[in-house]
């Protein structure tokens, strides 16, 4: 216990040797001399060295520590000393250290700034746990969770003292403390191992591989030894209603409006508790901190290629509302052109359904769920009467025209497509960045860049017409020099208003979606879904019948069951049609928005400012680009300086535009990636407080 990894099974030449102080370590061998010399060799015999020792001061002129030590105390014990000390390590002893580190703190961007804009907060972090080492099998990392009940207020700040969780809590607080310590440390186990060397002496060095587990406990005594404190705030507190955030220092029962799962929120505290920052709601500044921590150093600078994505972005997500301004302009031409071919939808539906009504697969299904609903008596009269409502009385040209005019209206045209639209924008928008070297990051544009495209807004005009080119024109007659001249639509419009071009060739969409197997599949689907006759009743009068009692219930319950169930089958075929030629169509075109987009980012952010203007080849695009390129300059530049903790070291941290989420444990936790990075000081501590002074320095290991 204490501040260091005990060592006292060590022998006093090496617990009292210090490589430093060799005048210290002389007078304690009662030498008179400030520097020892090295004892007389017998003849024949030659010092060993170790073969690592050898190596580092050939390839760098200097050997290393620990090589240092090695060999000035092989020099003043002698080799069967060392050698003796090696051994009882390596057959395991076991050290134990409780780590309080220096208090850290960090800043998030997570506060609502000025203009829609991200604002910094400073938020401290107290890492505490227990370090042990077993020899070189393993090393546990033990976080002692001290949970206790404490009341938070509206702004964040807890009241009063805290108290013991008592055992008859009616939350059971107590038992969810011990549930969640288990599962907090269980996405860190399995991934980290400390790799180093020890250095031998005549003989190549030790390779050496620790696996590393991690562990939570409870403790929920005022009085028991522990690392960290926890309040956990009963059922009757909602978690993310004023002043009540999930933090390191503060869980919920009620998870109120954080939607990620409570084991994955307490596993990313747990590496709150063991030392590592947040690595969500970060400035371009930190981000770039992060960046070149994560990366080897002999990597190159992944800062331009973020630069270029976050434009990208950035014009993207002002563009989301005037493109879609743009699309409900064309619209009409757009439903025009789609309906003007219903008809022929209309054509293949009712021959689909016509055959496909008539399937044995249908038939054999209409007759199973009739003879359940009839009295036993008119069990014979069911395949007479599912005969005549599929064939004779089954109306498909009607039942085609209603369904497919009901899937073809403009309201409903318009609906499918605007919102299909805005939702691949913002799917784009959202859409991760690999970053290499360090994985996935969310680029989270502010509204204050979206305002800028508003009426009235910085942008608004240059956003109007880049969305115009992008979206397109919905073509007609022009009058070029007196003659009448046919323009066909261009952009997204164009290519939506030629989609029923194809519909009338061999082997198009309609030809091969709309098929009488098709439409059996759906209707006998619809047959069998539980509760089939139940669902349809209220379609048809006195379909919800228990049992038929006569013939013409019969016949009443048996025309409800195929026509509705028909009806049903045309609509999700149609529907199914629209759904095929429709969204890869939009996603083509939100892909040639965003190609113009990099396009134009990169003649921009790859030339001289004052050259810019003789780009050119989409000037409303290249003016989107420009203006964005200038606001994220502006807040690069306003934070510069800043590092990954710009409130706690005292400097400014001016609101920003965007903001970066990592998408690892320890950021968005939108996987659970763990780098090796974020371990580098959990491995000084283990150097420091557990590593012997002939290994050379550990370093973390992550799969």
């Amino acid at each position: 216990m204490g501040s260091q990894c005990s060592v006292s099974h060590l022998p006093a030449v090496v617990r009292h040797y210090d490589a430093s102080m060799p005048e210290r370590a002389n007078a304690s061998r009662g030498h008179e001399s400030a520097r020892a010399k090295p004892r007389p060799l017998k003849k024949g015999r030659t010092r060993a060295v170790p073969a690592s020792s050898l190596r580092d001061v050939q390839e760098s002129g200097q050997p290393d520590a620990a090589s240092l030590r090695i060999l000035d105390l092989q020099r003043r014990a002698g080799n069967s000393a060392v050698s003796s000390i090696v051994d009882r390590i390596s057959r395991g002893v076991v050290q134990r250290v409780e780590v309080k580190e220096q208090k850290m703190s960090e800043t998030l961007y997570n506060q609502p700034g000025a203009g829609g804009k991200a604002k910094a907060k400073d938020y401290a972090i107290n890492p505490a746990y227990v370090l042990t080492r077993n020899g070189d099998t393993g090393v546990t990392v033990k976080v002692r969770v001290q949970f206790l009940h404490q009341v938070r207020d509206a702004t964040g700040a807890l009241k009063d003292s805290p108290v013991e969780i008592p055992a008859n809590d009616p939350d059971d607080r107590r038992g969810w403390a011990q549930m969640l310590v288990k599962e907090q440390a269980k996405p860190w186990n399995g991934h980290v191992t400390f790799t180093g060397e020890e250095v031998n002496i005549g003989s190549p060095n030790t390779m050496k591989r620790i696996p590393v587990t991690f562990e939570s406990v409870a403790v929920f005594g005022m009085g028991e030894a522990h690392d960290n404190i926890v309040i956990i705030h009963p059922s009757s507190v909602a978690a993310g209603t004023p002043g009540q955030k999930i933090d390191a220092g503060n869980y919920y029962i009620n998870q109120g409006t954080y939607k990620a799962d409570e084991k994955v929120i307490a596993a990313h505290e747990y590496g709150h508790l063991i030392g590592i920052p947040d690595e969500y709601s970060q400035s371009n500044e930190q981000m770039n901190a992060l960046l070149h921590q994560a990366a080897p150093s002999t990597a190159p600078s992944a800062q331009a290629a973020l630069d270029k994505k976050t434009v990208e972005r950035m014009v993207l997500s002002s563009l989301r509302s005037p493109l879609l301004a743009a699309l409900d302009a064309a619209m009409p031409s757009v439903t025009e052109a789609l309906r003007a071919k219903r008809a022929t939808v209309q054509k293949r539906m009712a021959a689909a359904a016509r055959t496909g009504v008539k399937d044995a697969a249908v038939r054999t299904e209409l007759e199973k769920q009739l003879t359940a609903s009839a009295e036993p008596g008119l069990a014979k009269a069911v395949p007479k009467t599912v005969a005549f409502q599929t064939t004779t009385n089954f109306s498909n040209k009607d039942l085609a025209g209603t369904a497919v005019e009901a899937g073809f209206s403009a309201a409903a045209l318009t609906t499918m497509i605007r919102d299909k639209y805005w939702q691949t924008l913002l799917g784009e928008d959202n859409a991760n960045v690999a970053v290499a070297g360090l994985g996935d990051v969310s680029i989270n544009v502010r509204q204050s860049v979206r305002d800028t495209t508003k009426a009235g807004g910085a942008q608004a005009g240059d956003a109007a017409n880049a969305a115009a080119g992008s979206v397109g024109g919905a073509g007609g007659p022009v009058n070029l020099l007196g003659l009448p001249l046919i323009v066909a639509p261009s952009g997204l419009v164009g290519k939506l208003t030629a989609i029923p071009a194809t519909w009338g060739t061999a082997g198009s969409t309609l030809e091969a979606g709309v098929t009488p197997a098709a439409f059996t599949t759906k209707m006998e689907s619809i047959l069998k879904s539980v509760g089939a006759i139940t669902a349809l009743a209220g379609l048809v009068p006195g379909l919800a019948a228990p049992k038929s009692a006569g013939t013409h219930a019969l016949y009443v319950k048996a025309h409800g069951m195929v026509n509705n169930a028909a009806s049903e089958a045309a609509k999700q075929l149609a529907a199914d049609l629209l759904n095929t030629v429709i969204p890869p169509v939009i996603a083509g075109g939100v892909t040639d928005l965003q190609t113009s987009i990099q396009t134009e980012v990169d003649k921009v952010m790859g030339t001289p400012p004052g050259s810019i203007a003789a780009l050119g080849s989409n000037p409303p695009m290249a003016a989107m680009v420009t203006a964005m390129k200038a606001r994220l300059d502006a807040d690069k530049a306003a934070s510069a300086g800043g590092g990954r903790d710009p409130v706690g070291g005292g400097k400014a941290a001016p609101d920003q535009d965007v903001t970066y989420s990592y998408q690892g444990l320890m950021g968005s936790h939108g996987n659970m990636n763990i780098r090796q990075d974020q371990l580098i000081p959990l491995v000084k501590q283990f150097n420091a407080k557990c590593a012997t002074l002939w290994e050379k320095a550990f370093k973390a290991e992550v799969k």
